[in-house]
Order: C-alpha cells, then sequence, then structure tokens
C-alpha cells in the first residue's frame, strides 16, 4: 500500500507541513480539533462587531522566504498586500512621531541622515547594536542592547517585545539574530510588511485547505486525536472518540500541536512548558479613520496598532500585566489611549471585542530556548512541528511554516 501522512493539527506549521507533501504528490490526512483551520492566524466573522476579524495580529515581511514561498504554494499571494517598508511610530507620553524608512537598498545610507534616523538617537547606538549579532546562548535582549540608548528605548525594546513576545530582561538575545539575517540586513526589500487585504486566515489558512482538497487531500476538523499507541518505539494507533486508526509501516505522522499536547500525546518529555500571553483589541469605527495600516505605539498598553478599513487591532505583547484583567477594563483603558492619537472622543468606546491568547507563544527565554525540541523524535514515523520546535527562528509565523517545511522535507528526503 502507499504511504500515508497523517498531519495532527491545522495551525501555519501543519498546514505548511500538508500542502508541502501535497504539492509533492503524497497522500495527506489533516486532522484538526477546532473547527477552524489556521490555529492562531485564522480569521472569523465576530457576531458582536458584525465584521470579519483576526484571531490575532501578526506581522509577515517580505523576508520572510517561507511565509512567501507557502502563499506562492496555496495560489493566495493575491490576497495579501506587500506594502513600502515604512514604519510610523508614535510616543503617547510625549506626543512626538516618526517614520523608519527602510527604503529599497540593501546599504542603510538613511543612518547618516539625522532626519531619518529615530530622533534623539546617535549613529554610535546603531553601530552598538551590533553586538546583538555576536550575543551568546544565555544574554538576554537587554544584556546585549541594554547600551544603546535612546535606541534601545524607541526601537529595540518594542521590535524585540513583538518579535519574542517575552520582556527584554528575559528573553533571549540569540534568537533575534536570525531575524535581523532574514530582514533588516537585507534592506529595506526584505523588511516590507506582508497584510492580509481582508484577513489572516483569508490568506493562509482557507486557501491552503482549498489547495489540499484539489490534491485529493483527506482533512478532518472538528476531529481530536485522544490518544495515540506507542508500540516498539513507533506510533501504531491513533485514537480519536469515533475510531482509531492504524498507522501503517511506511506511514508517517507530524505533530503540530502546541508542546504541552505532543508531551501528552506522544510521551516527549522535557518540552517548552513556559508560556507568554498576547492581548489583542478590535475595534468597529463607524468610518476608516485617517492612520497607517500599522502603527508602532510606545508609552501606552498599546504596542501596535493595525487598520483595515473601519477596523482598528490593537496588540499587547507579553501581556501579563492585563491578561486577567476583565474585556471590559481593557478595551475602556486601551481606547482612551488610542482615542488621542485617532483625535475622537474618549468617552464613546466604539464596539469592541477582546481576544485572550494565554498561551501565545512559548517564553522565549535562554533556558526554555535551549529545551526546543529537534523536529526528528526518537521514532522514525514521528516528526514534530511547531513554532516552538528548533528551526532556529523565533516563534512567529515564519517559523511556524518553516517547521513545517522541515518536517515536510524529511518526509521526502529532500
Amino acid at each position: 500500500m502507499p504511504r500515508k501522512f497523517y498531519v495532527i493539527g491545522a495551525g501555519m506549521a501543519g498546514l505548511a507541513a500538508a500542502t508541502k507533501l501535497a504539492e509533492a504528490g503524497e497522500i495527506v490526512e489533516l486532522i484538526e480539533q477546532s473547527p477552524r483551520p489556521g490555529g492562531r492566524c485564522r480569521s472569523f466573522f465576530d457576531a458582536i462587531l458584525q465584521a470579519d476579524i483576526d484571531n490575532g495580529n501578526h506581522l509577515v515581511m517580505s523576508g520572510n522566504t517561507d511565509a512567501m514561498t507557502y502563499l506562492s504554494r496555496i495560489q493566495a499571494m493575491d490576497s495579501v498586500e506587500i506594502l513600502p517598508a515604512k514604519y510610523p511610530f508614535i510616543d503617547m507620553k510625549t506626543g512626538q512621531s516618526w517614520t523608519i524608512d527602510l527604503g529599497t537598498g540593501r546599504v542603510p545610507w538613511w543612518l547618516f541622515s539625522k532626519n531619518r534616523r529615530i530622533p534623539g538617537t546617535r549613529i554610535s547606538e546603531y553601530w552598538r547594536s551590533r553586538t546583538l549579532m555576536t550575543a551568546d546562548d544565555n544574554q538576554t535582549i537587554a544584556d546585549a542592547l541594554g547600551g544603546t540608548g535612546e535606541l534601545y528605548e524607541r526601537f529595540w525594546k518594542p521590535f524585540s517585545i513583538a518579535v519574542l513576545n517575552t520582556e527584554p530582561e528575559a528573553a533571549a538575545a540569540s534568537l533575534m539574530k536570525p531575524v535581523i539575517t532574514e530582514t533588516l540586513a537585507k534592506g529595506g526589500l526584505a523588511c516590507r510588511p506582508v497584510l492580509a487585504k481582508r484577513g489572516l486566515g483569508y490568506s493562509f489558512a482557507e486557501p491552503a485547505i482549498a489547495f489540499l482538497q484539489s490534491r485529493n487531500a483527506r482533512i478532518h476538523m472538528g476531529k481530536r486525536c485522544r490518544d495515540v499507541v506507542i508500540s516498539d518505539g513507533r506510533v501504531s494507533t491513533l485514537v480519536f472518540e469515533d475510531e482509531e486508526i492504524l498507522v501503517g509501516g511506511d506511514d508517517v505522522v507530524i505533530s503540530a500541536v502546541p508542546p504541552h499536547v505532543a508531551s501528552e500525546l506522544f510521551e516527549i518529555p522535557n518540552l517548552p512548558n513556559e508560556y507568554r500571553p498576547i492581548l489583542n483589541i478590535h475595534f468597529h469605527l463607524e468610518t476608516a479613520p485617517n492612520v497607517a495600516p500599522i502603527t508602532g505605539m510606545l508609552g501606552s498598553i498599546a504596542e501596535w496598532l493595525f487598520c483595515r478599513g473601519n477596523m482598528l487591532s490593537v496588540t499587547v505583547s507579553a501581556a501579563e500585566a492585563h491578561i486577567d484583567l476583565s474585556a471590559q477594563v481593557i478595551s475602556e483603558r486601551v481606547w482612551r489611549e488610542i482615542s488621542s492619537f485617532l483625535e475622537m472622543d474618549s468617552d464613546q468606546v466604539p464596539p469592541s471585542r477582546v481576544i485572550k491568547e494565554k498561551r501565545a507563544t512559548i517564553a522565549q527565554t535562554p533556558p526554555i530556548v535551549a529545551n526546543r525540541p529537534k523536529i526528528a523524535t526518537y521514532s522514525d514515523n514521528l516528526l514534530l512541528a511547531g513554532d516552538w520546535t528548533d528551526t532556529g527562528l523565533p516563534a512567529t509565523i515564519e517559523g511556524a511554516i518553516r517547521s513545517g517545511h522541515i518536517a515536510a522535507a524529511k518526509c521526502l528526503n529532500v
């Protein structure tokens, strides 16, 4: 019988693995306990807001090669917009605003222009930032970049929190090296934001399901894997509520579930077990505001403001200080902050929806990063995929997709 690949989990890692295998002509079965694909990168119609919203906001850059390859594979490039590499910021405490314009060249000549640098920063601070590229495995962001003055406060700190979803005093500096190498170091053309026109799920998840269906993959949504049977060091049976699936001798299982689930199902010890939360607050305005698609915000609860039409979405990373507050308190506090930027009435909070992801990513601290598992496991018929595996990248969309691609490549021996 021909071999079959069982992919458990239809988040970005699982979808990347499944679509790469299907593209190669392999037999794929995709199994997901949720009724919707996409994991933390899904969209849905919200009855309160009467609009499509994303579960959370994620920034993809044009230099994220795995994400771009994935979008091309599932024929979803026309569903995204690639903007110029310009990132506006505002300091909510001082009211000062600026735009980081990375241009289109590889050499950052803009650094030599005082008017184009971040206000208050010195060119020597940019030069000292090179220490990040030689940070050892035990250093934190604060350790590596603490001597970069105003540049640390106005760029490296908010940027690292957004990328690593971990406070810079604890976040692993080593994870920023591949991010810089693959984006910032390649110049503005690799740093252009890639935004979904309708929503992340409609660009990254739904087209993948359509692609898999066109390749005759079997897709099981709302089907939870409750247990597995491991015999002689191999996964032999997948146990579901309504059936048991025997895994053939040549078949392969790719686990693309969170680490705490993988640990229980597949008896893999010592997986990352510490997490950081993310808050996303969505506001439905009566009219579209005159703001950029993405704005970085300093000195406020709100860290990044995403605008799509008359929908505003605020992201708060490493949100331990706010995650346990009520949705009403969160939306009121955030609106009070951003309303001044939008020049709107702070007392008239528009319809809002607060989404809490308490396990948004693993805590990307040096000890946890050192504990990230390889994609290969104790068994030749079991592979791991997920942004929490050891891809060399942080736990981002790019990291998740790359992990799925690596797992699929191992199956295909390429």
